[in-house]
């Protein structure tokens, strides 16, 4: 996943990936298939780890605090923290691998289209919860508020790729964040 999540899925070669796995290439073939098996699984392990670590993080932080809104706040904050961190440039691993696969690889594209939606629907439950609190606008539709804050935290994080100014990620932050009010 690591490999994928730095080079892209083009770039990154066989070798780079048996290398950073400390396999063969013919471990590889008889244990995922190929090269495009093996990308498809890094995005179930992804879902799996970093994103089922988010999706918690974002709950606890609501048991926490008590609030849902700052239980939002708190992600973005997160999520420029560790994008102003020397090792934070790599944007997030499903918007990179949407960007990259999504016309040309339609069972990874579902992949992470499930993926992407796993993230929204986390932030809708974090809405609606903020909602019945009376904390977040309840005119507002829950639904599109969490298609919104998830816009743009991956857009939060592609731009931290571009250019990782933590004065220009916080003012991104704090916008979407606005969308609540």
């Amino acid at each position: 996943m690591q490999v994928f999540w730095a080079k892209g899925y083009e770039a990154a070669s066989l070798c780079d990936l048996t290398e950073a796995m400390g396999l063969s290439k013919s471990s590889l073939y008889d244990t995922f298939g190929g090269k495009n098996d093996l990308f498809v699984a890094t995005i179930e392990r992804y879902r799996q780890t970093v994103q089922a670590k988010f999706l918690g993080e974002l709950q606890a932080r609501q048991r926490e605090t008590g609030s849902a809104r700052a239980a939002i706040a708190a992600i973005f904050d997160r999520a420029v923290e560790a994008a102003v961190r020397p090792d934070g440039r790599q944007g997030c691993f499903l918007g990179n691998c949407a960007v990259e696969i999504a016309g040309s690889d339609p069972g990874a594209a579902a992949r992470v289209r499930a993926a992407m939606r796993a993230t929204e629907d986390g932030f809708y439950e974090a809405v609606k919860a903020g909602q019945d609190r009376g904390e977040i606008a309840s005119d507002r539709d829950a639904r599109a508020l969490a298609r919104s804050l998830t816009s743009s935290q991956n857009g939060l994080l592609v731009m931290a790729k571009l250019d990782p100014d933590e004065a220009a990620l916080r003012d991104i932050a704090r916008l979407a964040v606005s969308v609540l009010d």
